[in-house]
């Protein structure tokens, strides 16, 4: 059997596999939204708590005119002054710190805790 034979019966042989392997499926993901607007510049309006354990997305809205992120644990939005921007999270039981990464911000209030059960 030629070199090119046994590489295609292999090519098939694992294709058959992949078909036959059962699907895992995706990770439920819900979403979490988050909004700054002009008449709270300096604060997140919608961050839940307590939250189960589990993946969120984060969506956060900023519609202050001054350039915001969310930071949500480790994960971060880049900074901008208008839009969205998301980011996905698995979120762990404990506590899970958010605030704008942003110098000053989270001392003028953009700070919190969510709790994970």
């Amino acid at each position: 059997m030629s070199n090119r034979i046994r590489i295609a019966a292999l090519v098939v042989a694992g294709a058959a596999m992949i078909a036959a392997s059962p699907t895992m499926a995706a990770p439920k993901v819900t979403t979490v939204n988050v909004a700054t607007t002009k008449t709270s510049m300096f604060k997140f309006v919608g961050v839940k708590t307590p939250l189960k354990a589990g993946t969120y997305k984060f969506v956060y809205t900023n519609s202050s005119g001054i350039g915001h992120n969310l930071k949500v644990g480790s994960m971060s939005t880049p900074t901008f002054s208008s839009g969205s921007k998301s980011i996905t999270v698995t979120l762990k039981k404990g506590s899970v710190p958010y605030e704008c990464s942003v110098p000053g911000h989270a001392a003028a209030g953009m700070k919190g805790t969510i709790t994970v059960n």
